[in-house]
């Protein structure tokens, strides 16, 4: 049958939702439920993986993997999108997420002018947004970009420049994405339906003692995301405060990072490493706080859009919290110590802590999975048109 949409993506191998070598596949599998449960008939275009069949049904998603990483990568995953048929084709995109710079650039021009040769309505989704301009030494080094910042500027206005002229739209996550493409629309990071897990439950099954403000940092470990200022938080705040950093090496920053991480704060906060699948939903139940002190946003977190979904409160970096328009009350500190002061204080006063749980839950309500998917929907049928 032919699809409605073909998604060009990375997938989670079959049985897993939380998987893959970016949060981009999460997202994707997420994406392609809430489009099929609106209605639409959907293949997703994967890159192969060791872990996954070559074909295989996600619930009422076709996943095809007919492309691996490189810089001839996104030219066969354009050409296999072109195969299904199907009059949408949507992109998901992010820096190297396709196998590193050449992929970036001249893959990714050749893939989108293939599409437009054939003629069905192209759509990128930029889940890497950096207005050239901001891009210094600063931000090299908090990125691990091993290239002067006049290349990182020039490559990174290059991508952007290529999906505006070659897509026939492009999404952004967040407002503050749109200033940086203009002419890009704003389709939220959607919140996944999920079923809080049992807190008391949760915490005798992780280990998690009642006591501490308990404050969960989740996700692929990588210096952009500002743990360092969380674990020195903590070490500041003392017992009062219980950092968890739950997840494992970023694929691109490898292991030495979260090495110098449990070396300098090993004492002090409990590192989890991976997370299987399974645990996932017990941890956002298990933790007090979900805390995001991103210094330099760049794309929308799927740990915020995670921790939404469970119910859990948050807390964001001012930074991340003007990016993704949250309120301002969920906006705390990124100094070590100020940041401290905050936790602190949200532990001996868990009204205030409630507080945050209500702001972030009226922040998910705006968000929800079958929204998004219908405004995708009918932004593929306005392209198309």
């Amino acid at each position: 049958m032919r699809p409605d949409v073909a998604l060009i993506a990375p997938y989670p191998p079959p049985g897993v939702r939380h998987g893959g070598a970016s949060g981009v596949a999460s997202y994707t599998a997420n994406l392609a439920e809430a489009l099929a449960g609106a209605g639409a008939e959907v293949a997703v275009i994967a890159p192969v993986a060791p872990d996954a069949p070559r074909d295989h049904v996600d619930g009422r998603v076709r996943v095809l993997r007919r492309f691996a990483p490189g810089a001839r990568g996104l030219h066969r995953a354009a050409r296999a999108a072109l195969r299904t048929g199907a009059p949408a084709v949507h992109l998901q995109h992010e820096t190297f997420l396709y196998g590193g710079p050449a992929a970036a650039v001249a893959g990714l021009a050749g893939a989108l002018r293939r599409l437009r040769r054939g003629r069905p309505a192209s759509v990128v989704t930029m889940h890497h947004v950096v207005a050239p301009g901001t891009v210094d030494g600063a931000f090299t080094r908090l990125h691990r970009v091993r290239v002067p910042a006049r290349v990182a500027r020039a490559g990174l206005a290059l991508v952007r420049e290529t999906v505006r002229r070659e897509a026939d739209a492009v999404v952004v996550h967040e407002p503050a994405f749109a200033r940086a493409v203009p002419g890009a629309t704003v389709l939220p990071h959607g919140v996944e339906p999920a079923r809080p897990a049992d807190r008391a439950t949760a915490r005798a099954r992780l280990g998690v003692a009642d006591g501490p403000l308990t404050v969960l940092c989740f996700g692929f470990l990588a210096p952009y995301k500002g743990l360092e200022a969380a674990l020195e938080a903590a070490r500041l705040a003392g017992g009062d405060v219980r950092v968890v950093v739950a997840g494992g090496p970023h694929p691109r920053v490898g292991d030495a990072y979260p090495r110098a991480l449990r070396a300098a704060h090993g004492d002090h906060a409990r590192f989890t490493g991976h997370v299987p699948d399974p645990d996932v939903g017990p941890w956002f139940a298990a933790a007090d706080l979900a805390l995001l002190p991103y210094p330099r946003p760049v794309s929308s977190s799927g740990a915020l859009a995670l921790a939404l979904a469970h119910g859990t409160p948050v807390a964001l970096s001012p930074e991340l919290a003007a990016c993704a328009g949250a309120p301002p009350r969920l906006a705390v500190p990124r100094e070590p110590a100020a940041l401290a002061g905050a936790l602190r204080a949200l532990h001996a006063d868990r009204a205030a802590l409630a507080r945050l749980g209500e702001a972030a839950a009226a922040m998910a309500a705006d968000r929800a999975w079958p929204a998004v998917a219908r405004r995708h929907l009918a932004l593929y049928e306005e392209v198309a048109a």
